[in-house]
C-alpha cells in the first residue's frame, strides 16, 4: 500500500513565511520611526540634538508593541511620561551623588513594581529603565545643560509617540492580521509536532513533550490574537477576521480531540497506518501555512484545497488493516475515530479556507457571541500598585532586589570611576534581573554573550564606516533589537548591545569597549547575586497552580459532557482549560531552573501535564462525536452523559477522594454489547473520560505536587 508523500516547501515560500512575521514587521515599523526622528532633529538642530533625541525616541519604542488599537495611546502615554520623568530624574541627580544613590535606588524599586501590571508593564519599565541609564550617560557640566539636553531628549520622544500613534492607526488592520498570521503558524507548528506523535520510528515520550510545548505556545497565539480582533468588530472586514479566528479555533479542538486515543494508537503494530497519519497531518500543516500567506493581502482570493484523496485513502486503509488483521476492538475503534477525526479536521481547514476569501460574507458570530469575556483581563487602576505594598507579594520582593541591586552597582562604580561605568551596569542588572529565577538566569548568559558578540561588531563598525554609516547601523540595530526581544533574547542582547555602544560613541568618544565587557559582568554578576535576596520561587505558586487547573478541567467537563452543548459556555470553558495547560507547562519549564528542586517533583509535574492534555483530549472528543453521530444516539444517551459529567467534576474537585486508578478503562464500558454502535463508542469515550479525570485527579493530589518541593 503506497504511502502518502510528504509536502515540501518552495525556497520563496519558505522565505515569504520567514518574513511576514509580526515581529518582524513590528521591528521595522520602530526602526522607521527612530530614524525619521533623528533625521528630522538633526535637520532642523544639527547631528548632536539628533543623537539626543535619538535616546528619547529609542526609550519610547520599547514600549511600541503590536498591541490591540483602543490601548495604544495609554501605553504610549505611559511611555513618554516615563521617559521624560525618569531622563529628568537621571540629568539632574547626577550632580550629587547621594541625590543619584536616592535616583538610582528609587528607579529600580519603581520599575520593578510596576510588573503587577502584568506584560505589557515590563515593556514599559524598560522604558524607564533605559532613559534613566541613558542620561545618567551623560556628562553635564551644569543644570542648564542638563536641561537643554533634557529638551531634546523630549522633543525625540514626542516625536516618535506622535509617529507610533499614526502608524498604529493607519496599520492597525495589517497588525490585526499579522496576529492572526502568527495563531495559524503555531497552529502549522501544533500539527507539525502532532504528526511527530505517528512516526513510528521516534521517540513516545519526547514527541509528546514536544506537541505539549507547542500546545502552550499556540494558546498563546490565540490569546494574543483574541484580544486584538475582539475588540474592534463593527466593520465587515473585522467580523470577518473574527470568524477566520473561530475558524481556527474550531480546526484546532477538532485536531486536539484526535489525540483521545493517542495511547491505544501509540501501542499498535500498524506502522503503515501510522505513516499515513503521520503525512496527512503534515499535509494539513503546510496547506495552513499556505493560508497564513493569504493574510498578507487585506482582501485575498484564497481557495480552499482539503484533501479528499488523503483522507478517504487512509479510512479505507484504516478499514483494510481492520478486516484483514484485527486487534483488539478498543484499537480497531481508535484507529476508526482517529481517521473521521482528522478527516472532519481537514474540513475546519477548508471552512477556514473560506472564511479568509474575500468573497465569504461575513458570519453573525461576532454579533452572537459576548466577545469580551475571551480576552485577557488589563490589571489597571492605583489599587493594583497598593495591594503590592506587602512583603508576601512578589512584586515587592523583586522591587527591594532590583532596588538593592541597583544602588551596589552606583556604589561600585563611585569607589572605582575608573574601571567600572555606572550606565552600562545599571542597564545590565535591570535587563537581566526579573521575579523569576529562572528567566533571571536564562537572560543572565545571554546578556553577557550578547554583549561580547555585540561588541565586536561595534568596534568592526567603528573602524570601518564613517559616522553617517554609523547612525544607519544605530537604526537597524534598534529595530532588531526590539523585534526579536519577545522572541529570542540573545538577538536582542546583541542588536541592543550594538546600538548602545554606538549610541554612547557619540556622546563619549574615548568610551573602551573592553570597559564595557567588565561592566557586563559586573552588572550579570551582581544579578545572580541578588537573585537570592527575597526570593520568590517558583514552587510557591505550585499550588495554586494545580487548583487552578483541575478546576478549569472541572468547568471544560462540565460544559463538554452535553448532548446540546452551549455554544458561549462552552467556548469559554474551553479557552480556560487551555490556558490552564499552557499555565502549568510555562510553570514546569521556569521550575526546572530554579536550584535545590527534585527531579521525581518534575517527572510528577510533567505526567500531571500529560495526563491533563490527554483528558482535554478526551472532552473536546464528545462535542465532535455528538456532531458526527448523534442523530444515531438512543434516548438514555443524555441520562447516562449526565451521570458521567457528574462523576467527573466531582473527581475534579479539590476536596475529593482519589483512590487507586487502573491502567485502563474498565473492559466492560467498553463492549457495548446490544447497543448501537454510536453508543458503543459513546460508552467508550465516557468510560475513558472518567478514568482520565480519575488519573489527573490522582496525579495532582501527589505530595510531592501539592508541597512544591
Amino acid at each position: 500500500m503506497a504511502i502518502i508523500p510528504k509536502p515540501r516547501t518552495s525556497a520563496p515560500r519558505r522565505l515569504a513565511l520567514a518574513v511576514f512575521r509580526v515581529h518582524i514587521e513590528n521591528g521595522l515599523s520602530v526602526a522607521l520611526g527612530v530614524g525619521l526622528t533623528g533625521l528630522a532633529v538633526g535637520w532642523a538642530f544639527g547631528f548632536t540634538a539628533a543623537v539626543a533625541a535619538a535616546t528619547g525616541a529609542v526609550a519610547v519604542s520599547i514600549s511600541d508593541q503590536p498591541d490591540p488599537l483602543r490601548l495604544k495611546p495609554w501605553v504610549l502615554g505611559f511611555a513618554l511620561a516615563l521617559t521624560i520623568g525618569f531622563s529628568a530624574l537621571a540629568s539632574f541627580a547626577q550632580f550629587r551623588p547621594a541625590s543619584l544613590i536616592a535616583a538610582t535606588a528609587f528607579t529600580g524599586f519603581f520599575v520593578a513594581l510596576i510588573s503587577a501590571y502584568g506584560k505589557r508593564a515590563l515593556s514599559l519599565s524598560i522604558t524607564a529603565t533605559l532613559a534613566f541609564v541613558f542620561a545618567m550617560g551623560q556628562e553635564f557640566t551644569s543644570l542648564a545643560q542638563a536641561a537643554a539636553h533634557l529638551q531634546l531628549t523630549v522633543l525625540g520622544a514626542v516625536l516618535y509617540a506622535a509617529y507610533a500613534g499614526l502608524f498604529a492607526i493607519l496599520f492597525d488592520d495589517r497588525v490585526r492580521r499579522l496576529l492572526l498570521a502568527e495563531a495559524m503558524r503555531a497552529f502549522a507548528n501544533y500539527l507539525r509536532a502532532k504528526a511527530a506523535l505517528y512516526n513510528p520510528d521516534a521517540q513516545g515520550n519526547l514527541s509528546f513533550h514536544a506537541l505539549i510545548d507547542a500546545h502552550a505556545a499556540l494558546v498563546d497565539r490565540l490569546q494574543s490574537a483574541r484580544d486584538a480582533l475582539f475588540a474592534r468588530r463593527r466593520h465587515p472586514v473585522q467580523r470577518k477576521r473574527i470568524d477566520t479566528l473561530i475558524a481556527l479555533l474550531d480546526a484546532f479542538e477538532t485536531m486536539l480531540s484526535s489525540d483521545a486515543d493517542f495511547e491505544l494508537l501509540r501501542r499498535s503494530q500498524r506502522r503503515e497506518i501510522k505513516w499515513r497519519i503521520n503525512a496527512l497531518i503534515l499535509h494539513i500543516a503546510a496547506e495552513v501555512d499556505g493560508l497564513t500567506l493569504a493574510l498578507r493581502s487585506p482582501r485575498a482570493e484564497v481557495i480552499a484545497r482539503p484533501h479528499h484523496t488523503e483522507c478517504q485513502a487512509l479510512i479505507i486503509a484504516v478499514q483494510e488493516a481492520i478486516k484483514n488483521e484485527a486487534e483488539d476492538p478498543a484499537t480497531d475503534h481508535a484507529f476508526s475515530v482517529t481517521a473521521t477525526k482528522l478527516q472532519l479536521a481537514d474540513a475546519h481547514v477548508a471552512a477556514l479556507a473560506k472564511a479568509l476569501d474575500r468573497a465569504t460574507p461575513p458570519s453573525r458570530l461576532a454579533g452572537e457571541l459576548d466577545l469580551n469575556v475571551f480576552r485577557a483581563p488589563t490589571p489597571h487602576g492605583i489599587h493594583v500598585l497598593l495591594r503590592q505594598f506587602d512583603l508576601k507579594a512578589p512584586a515587592m520582593r523583586y522591587a527591594i532586589r532590583l532596588a538593592l541591586a541597583m544602588t551596589t552597582g552606583l556604589n561600585i562604580t563611585l569607589l572605582f570611576p575608573r574601571f567600572a561605568h555606572a550606565n552600562w551596569i545599571l542597564l545590565t542588572i535591570a535587563l537581566i534581573m526579573r521575579a523569576n529565577y529562572s528567566v533571571t538566569s536564562q537572560r543572565r548568559w545571554d546578556r553577557v554573550t550578547g554583549t561580547l558578540v555585540g561588541c565586536a561588531i561595534a568596534v568592526a563598525l567603528l573602524y570601518i564606516f564613517p559616522a553617517a554609516v554609523l547612525l544607519m547601523a544605530i537604526v537597524v540595530a534598534v529595530g532588531v533589537s526590539h523585534a526579536y526581544g519577545q522572541v529570542k533574547y540573545r538577538v536582542t542582547a546583541i542588536a541592543a548591545s550594538v546600538s548602545s555602544l554606538l549610541l554612547l560613541h557619540f556622546s563619549a568618544p574615548n568610551m573602551q569597549f573592553f570597559e564595557r565587557i567588565v561592566d557586563t559582568l559586573i552588572g550579570a554578576g551582581l544579578s545572580w547575586v541578588f537573585s537570592f535576596l527575597l526570593p520568590y520561587w517558583e514552587k510557591n505558586d505550585l499550588p495554586k497552580v494545580v487548583r487552578g487547573l483541575l478546576a478549569a478541567d472541572a468547568g471544560f467537563a462540565d460544559a463538554a459532557l452535553r448532548l446540546t452543548v452551549p455554544r458561549q459556555p462552552y467556548r469559554l470553558a474551553r479557552k480556560k482549560a487551555m490556558d490552564a495547560v499552557a499555565q502549568l507547562s510555562g510553570a514546569i519549564r521556569r521550575l526546572a531552573d530554579e536550584p535545590n528542586i527534585p527531579r521525581r517533583a518534575l517527572a510528577a509535574l510533567t505526567e500531571l501535564l500529560g495526563a491533563n492534555y490527554l483528558l482535554a483530549s478526551d472532552l473536546a472528543s464528545v462535542p465532535v462525536l455528538v456532531k458526527l453521530r448523534g442523530h444515531e444516539l438512543e434516548p438514555g444517551a443524555a441520562e447516562q452523559i449526565a451521570v458521567v459529567r457528574e462523576r467527573v467534576v466531582t473527581l475534579l474537585s479539590p476536596d475529593a477522594a482519589h483512590g487507586e486508578i487502573s491502567a485502563a478503562p474498565p473492559r466492560e464500558d467498553l463492549s457495548g454489547l446490544d447497543q448501537s454502535v454510536a453508543m458503543t463508542l459513546l460508552a467508550r469515550r465516557l468510560a475513558h473520560i472518567e478514568h482520565a479525570a480519575q488519573k489527573v485527579a490522582r496525579l495532582a493530589a501527589r505530595p510531592v505536587i501539592e508541597d512544591g518541593a
